[in-house]
């Protein structure tokens, strides 16, 4: 599913690629500078902060909305900005569904890198009765071990060692010659998993910008139930 900004989607084992084209050239804008106030942030699990109040999360477990959230934050509409700032250790879950809440918004992201550096990214929102452009989806999902998983329009891949997150990077070069990428989803194996290496790898991929003009958006982890 992939309703809006910086919306959730769950990745199927490959994505079908639209027909080969070589990767168009642009010139990408220079880092998403940080904000010095967030509207959101995200300190604690389950837990948001909007203008010096706490808001629990009071939504259903296995769901993404989080109503008290959208209450607090008012109604936003498509081309608005909203700055949600994320401590490493917060679970995937908490930041989907803050952007989940203001889904017709465009969220800029930022946290602390692995290195301690405050840094922001761009989860822009999905522009509708915009001309559907052509091109590829890609997803990586961070495993417990570092590994990447990667679902790509040449089929499922792993990307693992010590720099996975910069292998990648400069492999989505590769996946751009083969079709222009139209947007990339992140995530983790599970979603309780903590934001910040994830965050990582989108920082990653932003600073080499190899991902062209892709939309980033996020990932939700698929759960596979026995029957």
């Amino acid at each position: 599913m992939l309703p809006a900004c910086a919306t959730s989607i769950q990745a199927p084992p490959t994505w079908a690629p639209t027909p080969d084209h070589a990767a168009p050239a642009s010139v990408h804008p220079p880092a998403l500078p940080v904000a010095a106030e967030a509207d959101v942030e995200l300190r604690d699990p389950h837990v948001a902060i909007v203008h010096g109040q706490s808001v629990a999360f009071d939504g259903i477990e296995e769901g993404l909305t989080w109503p008290a959230l959208a209450k607090a934050l008012g109604p936003r509409k498509p081309g608005d900005v909203v700055i949600v700032q994320v401590a490493r250790t917060v679970p995937m879950q908490d930041l989907l569904r803050a952007a989940w809440a203001v889904h017709s918004a465009d969220v800029h992201v930022q946290s602390l890198d692995a290195s301690g550096v405050m840094r922001a990214v761009e989860l822009r929102s999905r522009r509708d009765g915009a001309p559907a452009a052509s091109g590829c989806h890609l997803a990586v999902f961070l495993q417990a071990n570092g590994t990447l998983r990667v679902a790509a329009p040449g089929g499922p891949r792993e990307v693992g060692g010590e720099q996975a997150a910069l292998s990648l990077a400069r492999s989505l070069a590769e996946e751009r010659v083969k079709c222009p990428l139209k947007y990339v989803a992140f995530g983790a194996e599970s979603d309780a998993s903590p934001w910040g290496p994830v965050f990582d790898v989108v920082v990653a991929v932003d600073q080499e910008k190899s991902a062209g003009d892709a939309r980033y958006v996020l990932g939700q982890a698929m759960h596979v139930t026995a029957r």
